[in-house]
């Protein structure tokens, strides 16, 4: 039903616009995805796509620095970005009356940014204070070594923060050739959800965008996306934290891949909340860790599935490790029960209805699907993917992508241990094992 409302139209200079007519508020949705990202740079220039997201909001030909933001601000509406590894987003959310001047507020930056020098050093200091404050997190920035250690040889290997030295030495021409290479109609996607005229939507869209010109592909280098390396690595850092944290990683399917869902149920089941295998058994029943999580980072060309675990000073490392990896390995040999399965289907099922509530959630998955997965029809047929799975089909794909062999570890170890928390460690323990024998 949803795809049937969903209209699409793409013009001569390659420019896509999706749209989507969504009633009840008066308010519309309008992001661009331009298809580039981290993952599109190199050395030299590490981070120049979050410098340039900076500078889109600086002015263009027609309007002043800042403007872009205080305009939509003014109307009662917001407007943000985002840089990852393979887009660049910047999202809109304005009274529906408001729709045409988002359009020539974006329309005017796509290709008449104002790169300033003065500015462009402005913004570069705050940029280089961001990658400091990440970096001055001893877990962030264990966990960004660990990911390029992961990554190691993929384009990937660089995080959308970037390298500092390459920050400091950036110039305001190596930006503006990243600009004039990435940032053209042909490579970018429009969508707009919400309150709006559809008898009128692409015309009003040609009117700002229509005249714009296509790249001509100069300089646009398709990188080797190939897959990640498939060998097993092990990682020890000492933190400024008051816990140790177990991290276990495995190469994941790309989002597009069609194992991409199957992993999703995977990693609820293993991770998603207390009810989770890991919860229930390392964190409740076998108390080696105090807190356990997952995750799936799903990138265009690859991704990662992760585990956490936290634990007290006086446990060892080598217990935990096993104990998680004793779960993975039961669900790729015994698989998942048919309660587990129908209480994650149940569980994505009532998410996505509450998604269908807001318009820049919605805008934003019809973005991600048609920018990162391929198709934006993939956001809605994933979900008859879904309710077809059955459990011999998730073993093969726990099978295939949890391999002991391309197990990566990272184990943050504390600087120093805190007596309190290791007392604590033991006497939860003890207690756990009366709480059981009782």
């Amino acid at each position: 039903m949803l795809l049937n409302n969903i209209k699409e139209f793409k013009f001569d200079n390659g420019l896509k616009a999706i749209c989507l007519k969504k009633s009840g508020a008066p308010i519309v949705s309008i992001q661009l995805w331009y298809k580039t990202g981290s993952i599109n740079e190199h050395d030299g220039v590490r981070g120049v796509s979050h410098v340039l997201e900076h500078m889109m909001f600086r002015g263009s030909a027609k309007f002043k620095p800042e403007e872009h933001a205080n305009l939509i601000n003014t109307v009662g509406g917001h407007s943000n970005a985002f840089t990852a590894e393979d887009m660049t987003v910047y999202m809109n959310s304005v009274p529906c009356k408001s729709l045409e001047m988002v359009l020539e507020l974006e329309a005017d930056r796509m290709d008449t940014l104002r790169l300033e020098s003065d500015i462009f050093q402005t913004e570069k200091k705050v940029i280089i204070e961001e990658y400091h404050t990440y970096m001055n997190n001893p877990l962030t920035k264990a966990f960004l070594e660990f990911r390029q250690e992961f990554f190691r040889g993929h384009p990937y290997e660089v995080s959308p923060l970037g390298k500092l030295q390459d920050l400091q030495s950036l110039t305001v021409e190596q930006c503006r050739d990243y600009y004039q290479k990435w940032y053209s109609p042909d490579n970018v996607v429009l969508v707009v959800v919400g309150d709006f005229d559809e008898g009128n939507i692409f015309e009003l869209i040609n009117r700002y965008f229509g005249e714009k010109k296509p790249s001509d592909g100069a300089g646009r280098v398709d990188l080797v996306r190939s897959g990640i390396r498939n060998m097993a690595n092990r990682m020890s850092r000492r933190v400024e934290f008051d816990v140790p944290i177990l991290i276990v990683g495995f190469p994941a399917p790309s989002s597009s891949h069609e194992d991409a869902v199957p992993m999703e149920i995977l990693q609820q089941v293993l991770s998603g909340g207390e009810s989770s295998r890991l919860h229930k058994e390392i964190v409740r029943k076998q108390s080696v860790a105090v807190m356990s999580g997952g995750i799936n980072h799903m990138l265009k060309f690859a991704g990662m599935s992760l585990f956490f675990a936290a634990f007290t000073p006086d446990m060892a490392v080598s217990r935990v490790e096993k104990a998680v990896l004793e779960q993975i390995r039961k669900i790729k040999s015994e698989g998942i029960t048919i309660a587990e399965m129908e209480k994650i289907k149940n569980s994505i099922l009532t998410n996505r209805i509450f998604e269908l509530y807001n318009v820049d959630n919605i805008c934003q998955k019809i973005g991600y699907s048609e920018c990162i997965e391929g198709d934006y029809r993939l956001w809605v047929r994933r979900l008859d993917a879904l309710k077809t799975l059955d459990g011999s089909r998730l073993m093969d794909v726990a099978q295939a992508y949890w391999d002991d062999s391309k197990c990566h570890v990272l184990h943050l170890r504390p600087s120093k241990v805190n007596p309190l928390l290791y007392a604590v460690g033991l006497f939860r323990r003890l207690f756990g094992k009366f709480r059981r024998g009782n």
